[in-house]
Formats: structure tokens, sequence, C-alpha cells
């Protein structure tokens, strides 16, 4: 399949009642897959992924405030009814050796920031499968998904927009290293 583009747009609820328990709610047509839908409630804190020609995806972790899903070792993420194990270091200062490593069954990925600043799937045999692009005029994000990308690479890739990566940055890596010193190297992965 060749690749293609997409953008997510920010879908905001029309009761307020629903606003008050919505964080965020993306959309989007992911080309050839159909219909996304990428929710994150207040509470419970978990991203759900649905889409008609992809795997269900759900991130999660039941600590912490309300908003976008920490990563750490109570981050549960599954895709297609498969667990994933996830880990990073912590102390890295290199942009390859801060991303967050995704094994997902048999696929080992690794999810960063590009040498473009953007943030990016890599999976280890085949390279880059899924990027954020440049923000079109009206978008929350842009996708930029390469031939080389499945139905479940492009699922992974959709939940980790719900996922905090700040600490895919050099900032995020001091910020993290100063929260693990507080709470006894424990809380960041």
């Amino acid at each position: 399949m060749s690749g293609f583009s997409f953008d997510l747009v920010e879908r905001v609820p029309e009761r307020r009642r629903e606003r008050k328990v919505t964080f965020l709610h993306l959309v989007g047509t992911a080309g050839p897959y159909g219909e996304v839908s990428l929710q994150i409630p207040n509470y419970p804190r978990e991203a759900t992924l649905v889409g008609d020609g992809l795997p269900d995806a759900t991130i999660s972790n039941p600590l912490g405030a309300s908003g976008y899903i920490t990563i750490d070792e109570h981050t549960q993420l599954t895709v297609g009814g498969i667990t994933a194990r996830l880990s990073r270091n912590r102390r890295a200062l290199r942009a390859e050796d801060r991303g967050i490593s995704v094994v997902l069954g048999d696929r080992h990925y690794t999810y960063l920031c590009g040498p473009t600043g953007r943030e990016e799937l890599r999976d280890s045999e085949r390279g880059p499968v899924v990027c954020r692009g440049a923000l079109r005029s009206g978008a929350a994000r842009t996708m930029v998904v390469l031939p080389d990308a499945d139905a479940t690479d492009l699922a992974l890739a959709l939940v980790m927009q719900g996922a905090d990566t700040n600490v895919l940055t050099v900032g995020g890596v001091i910020l993290s290293g100063a929260m693990s010193l507080l709470n006894g190297s424990r809380r960041h992965i």
C-alpha cells in the first residue's frame, strides 16, 4: 500500500455535561482504514482508539491527574487484545535513546522525536512507519503514514497521541529526573 496522510480534528461535545467529562476527543479519516476516533476522558485515565479498519487500542494509567496519559511503570497499553511492554531510558540525553520502547507481541517499536523534531513510531526492522506531520489549518494533529505501515502500526501510533510525550524532550528528561529524585526513583520509567 502507498503512504498517505490525514488530519485529526478535535471534536467538542455539544452537551455541557459531556464537555466536563471529556479531556480530548480527536476524529479523522485514516485513508483506507476509514473513520478513527481517539477519546480521552477525565476519568477513568484511559485513551481509547476505535476505528473501522483498525484494531481497538487503549492506553491507561490509574495514577496521576486528568489529561494526557502518563508513561510510567503503571501504564498499560493494549492493541488488538495484545498487551504491550513499555520501557524507556529516563536518563538518556540523545533523542534516539530517549524514546519509549514498546514490545507488542513479536514486534519491537520505539516512539520518539525524530530528526525533524516531530514524533514518530519506528519499527526495529522497518524503520519509521508513522510520524506526525506539519499541522494544517483546522487540524489538531496531522499524521503521515508511510508505505510500510499496517493497521497495527497505525493503531499504536494513534493511541500514543493520548500519551504524555513530554518525556521525549530534553526538558522532559530533566523534569523526569528531578521528579524521580523527589519520588524515590519509582514514579517514571
